[in-house]
């Protein structure tokens, strides 16, 4: 077990038996060299590291052992003399699926890393201080895991029938820095570490060349920022524990006698659900009663048009799933959770896009390629839930526009398509593919997953296990912001690594991992070694960044 992992252990323990414990001393844990380095490496191995902040410095540029070390040692320098000054982010716009763009934020890379090291430093603090009705941004924890919760709730014996779905408006960029500060001095006592989570706060954004200063709000796309929205949001989570969530079971019986019944909190980030088994009045009262909690305690809004009461049997939708109580006359009340039809919709213009005129450029091969991995990173979002009869006409219908793109591109009769691309799949059933070396590639049937109950579990704190987490947190999502078209750019590697896949086997030929994997030049470019079979060996991303030639060109 590293040094690291010992000592957040160690603060995870002390968090968890003393509640009342402000942590001291904490700023010389982020001047250590192992950390900074720990902290480096992960930022270093993520997507966003190729991407550049206002000082235009990429991954690229710390490529080399010297340009890490030097890096390292220049930060370790800036921290111990306090002279290390958070820079502003810089703000860009990205599209939407319904046509509008919304902001990113891009700190620098060594932003980046201080943001890193203050999450590993307060995370195993605040791991023990969570509740459980909040999973959103943990280690361990997933959005199925709230929905999973539902199931214990909406049932005859506890009869949570009446649902609030909360909505705060802008939540992230409403946090009150004073508010924060003062939460967070509840824990911490070192004054240096709370003054550098302060000049996050107020480092400001750079639009073009136009400075923003930041009154409220989390910094934008900063790594900590999730953690400090749950400290924030942590006491939504208190008040709904202190007054209800801890009450005794005979006082629950007692509020049930009076017909005022008893209320269950949800939380997945911003998102939360409130869920009483009262009447309607009662959902009406708790409401207004956390609508005011809100804005006097945390100075947050709930979106009226959004925050909507609701009975279980007419569903509600909640982190991309639509919940809904499903009352048979023959068989006893079920909860059925199915894909969000807003989600169902968001897929279908997905493989509409990339099955448009204009991709007719691509090979069948590459097309079918990316529309699997499109279907696959759907339906396992989804492969939990009651999603069998939408998995297979959505499965029918992406047929259709597979089919109406091949007749199109290649202006054949259809009946030369079904003839050219319809195959036997296993020698059974007939399915779109196409011939990829000795073997075939076929169309990804999403009807194929078997479904599977989720089932949750009350997690304690990873870190009291001596398992540090630090990976940046990631948000679940069915469908990615980025999604390879399957276009024509590059079709000679892409059907060139696709045939030694089909002839090796799509895994690791040095571990054997699954997943994703690179095409690595043995003899690399630089040294005249060419895009050929028997030059190329597939890797998984691990094994990859091992090679010495790896990220040169």
């Amino acid at each position: 077990m590293s040094d690291i992992i010992k000592t957040q252990r160690s603060l995870a323990i002390k968090a968890k038996f003393q509640k009342e414990h402000q942590f001291d001393h904490l700023y010389r844990l982020i001047c250590r060299r192992d950390w900074i380095t720990d902290a480096l490496e992960t930022i270093l191995s993520n997507k966003g590291s190729k991407t550049a902040g206002i000082d235009g410095v990429t991954k690229k540029a710390l490529q080399s052992d010297t340009a890490k070390a030097e890096f390292i040692r220049e930060l370790e320098t800036e921290l111990r003399s306090k002279q290390f000054r958070p820079m502003p982010v810089r703000r860009i716009y990205i599209p939407k699926s319904n046509g509008k763009t919304r902001p990113l934020g891009i700190p620098t890379i060594k932003d980046r890393v201080v943001q890193m090291l203050v999450k590993m430093v307060l995370e195993p603090i605040y791991e023990s201080d969570f509740l459980n009705c909040s999973n959103g941004f943990r280690p361990g924890r997933r959005t199925q895991d709230c929905i999973a919760r539902l199931d214990s709730y909406i049932n005859r014996r506890n009869k949570y029938y009446w649902v609030i779905e909360g909505d705060i408006k802008g939540a992230f960029d409403s946090i009150h820095h004073q508010i924060l500060m003062k939460l967070l001095a509840q824990r911490i006592a070192d004054k240096r570490f709370l003054k550098l989570i302060e000049r996050f706060l107020k480092a400001g954004i750079m639009e073009g060349r136009l400075f923003k200063r930041t009154e409220t709000g989390t910094p934008q796309g900063a790594i900590c920022s999730p953690i400090l929205a749950n400290i924030y949001l942590h006491q939504l989570d208190l008040y709904w524990w202190n007054k209800y969530g801890s009450l005794h079971r005979k006082e629950k019986e007692r509020r049930r006698i009076k017909h005022m019944g008893n209320c269950a909190l949800i939380r997945y980030a911003d998102d939360w659900l409130l869920l009483t088994n009262g009447g309607k009045a009662e959902a009406i009262r708790l409401k207004k009663e956390f609508k005011t909690f809100l804005w006097e305690e945390l100075k947050l809004e709930l979106s009226p048009e959004k925050t909507r009461i609701t009975h279980v049997n007419q569903g509600f939708d909640f982190l991309g799933f639509h919940v809904q109580r499903y009352v048979k006359s023959n068989d006893r009340p079920k909860m059925f959770v199915t894909p969000a039809p807003e989600n169902i919709k968001k897929l279908k213009l997905k493989i509409k896009e990339m099955t448009r005129r204009k991709w007719f450029q691509d090979s069948p091969l590459l097309k079918i390629s990316a529309l699997n991995a499109v279907l696959r990173g759907w339906i396992n979002y989804y492969r939990h839930t009651n999603t069998k009869k939408i998995a297979k006409d959505l499965d029918f219908w992406v047929n259709e526009r597979l089919f109406l793109w091949l007749n199109k591109r290649h202006k054949v009769s259809k009946r030369k398509v079904l003839d050219r691309f319809k195959l036997r799949e296993n020698g059974k059933r007939w399915n779109f593919g196409v011939v990829n070396g000795d073997n075939h590639l076929f169309l990804y049937r999403m009807n194929d997953l078997p479904l599977k109950k989720y089932r949750s579990r009350s997690l304690e704190n990873p870190y009291l296990e001596g398992f540090g987490t630090l990976s940046a947190a990631q948000p679940e999502i069915p469908l990615s912001q980025t999604i390879w078209m399957g276009n024509a750019e590059n079709v000679t590697w892409r059907e060139l690594k696709e045939k030694i896949k089909a002839e090796r086997g799509a895994k690791c030929e040095c571990c054997g991992a699954l997943g994703k994997l690179d095409l690595h030049h043995i003899k690399p470019r630089k040294n005249k070694g060419k895009a050929v079979e028997d030059n190329l060996q597939l890797l998984c991303r691990t094994c990859h960044a091992q090679t010495p030639s790896f990220g040169r060109r």
